[in-house]
């Protein structure tokens, strides 16, 4: 229609029509435009707070599971520290039972889950990480992806070699048939054998950097990130109260 009364006003030589008839087919297609833009605007801010909401949550899921594993090796490696006394100070010897013999048997054991939300992961493989305005939380979701696979390359890296103990001193460590804890140690031959010591400390440097260098920078990652992501949506992030004891893996310092 509007292209039919431009020729019309063209033959009629009607310059001013022409020119208000040209005005309005430019301002209609820039308002088109406009509708457009902001329509794609809107969806996509309907797409991040979506994915913002799903982050959250499954950020809220995994890190009471964080937190559980990052209690469950500490409580361990606490039990190779008093071990560590023993051997160094010859005191306490009376108090060391079978569990502490079962976490000497799996000091070579370095197999926690990396957790990994699904959301970032989708976010990074699909692009969508563009919708993110906030550069600050974007950044953050990007650092934790790449703290993700330094979690993973260093797990991969510790366990390099790594000894079991009870398979090269079978003497020294008898494992128990049902359960870890039913395992029996000789902790008074351990303490005056060089080679099980040169052993054990191994494995004991090896565990406290898998406790503070992965399970424990895991978990204050998820925190973080957790914080930043409600604050951009104007929520809270309210998980589980922390169970993890941060204390026993920082008392190495050999």
């Amino acid at each position: 229609m509007i292209l039919r009364r431009i020729t019309e006003h063209v033959k009629t030589q009607n310059w001013f029509a022409v020119g208000l008839d040209f005005v309005i087919v430019v301002v209609g297609v820039f308002i088109g435009i406009q509708v457009a833009n902001w329509n794609d605007a809107r969806r996509d801010r309907e797409i991040e707070a979506q994915y913002l909401v799903r982050l959250q949550q499954e950020l809220m899921e995994i890190l009471p599971q964080t937190n559980a594993e990052f209690e469950n090796v500490s409580e361990r490696y606490e039990l190779i520290l008093q071990v560590r006394d023993y051997f160094e100070t010859g005191k306490g010897g009376d108090a060391l039972n079978g569990t502490h013999c079962a976490a000497l048997g799996r000091s070579h054991i370095y197999a926690g889950v990396i957790f990994y939300p699904p959301t970032i992961k989708e976010l990074i493989s699909t692009g969508r990480i563009v919708l993110i305005r906030d550069d600050a939380l974007r950044t953050a979701i990007l650092a934790f992806d790449r703290a993700n696979e330094e979690f993973t390359q260093l797990r991969t890296d510790i366990q390099i070699d790594r000894l079991p103990l009870a398979r090269k001193h079978p003497d020294l460590i008898r494992h128990g048939l049902s359960d870890w804890e039913d395992a029996t140690c000789e902790f008074n031959l351990m303490a005056t054998n060089n080679s099980f010591l040169n052993d054990f400390t191994d494995n004991r440097r090896r565990y406290v950097a898998y406790v503070n260098n992965v399970h424990e920078r895991q978990s204050e990652l998820i925190k973080s990130l957790g914080r930043k992501v409600a604050a951009s949506i104007g929520g809270t992030f309210t998980p589980a109260a922390d169970g993890a004891n941060t204390e026993n893996a920082d008392r190495d310092g050999r």
